[in-house]
């Protein structure tokens, strides 16, 4: 049986002087706007705010462009 996907906290900043190296680390530029996690489970997309506020009435385009996500995805943005 797959759980169901769910709201995963993000990583938040932690300052250092040299970033780590190697297939386990991947590094993402983070520009201003928001950052948020959407989660499709039960067919239905959940957005949340990196504090996992509602964002579905924010940006309805979003949710809308992801509805095909196949079911138990979570994608971090």
């Amino acid at each position: 049986m797959t759980p169901d996907a769910a709201f995963i906290a993000p990583m938040l900043l932690l300052r250092t002087e040299k970033l780590p190296e190697g297939p386990d680390f991947v590094h993402e530029l983070k520009l201003d706007g928001y950052r948020s996690r959407a989660v499709k489970t039960g067919s239905k997309v959940h957005l949340r705010s990196r504090n996992n506020k509602d964002f579905k009435g924010k940006y309805p385009s979003l949710v809308k462009a992801l509805v095909d996500m196949p079911d138990e995805t979570v994608l971090d943005r």
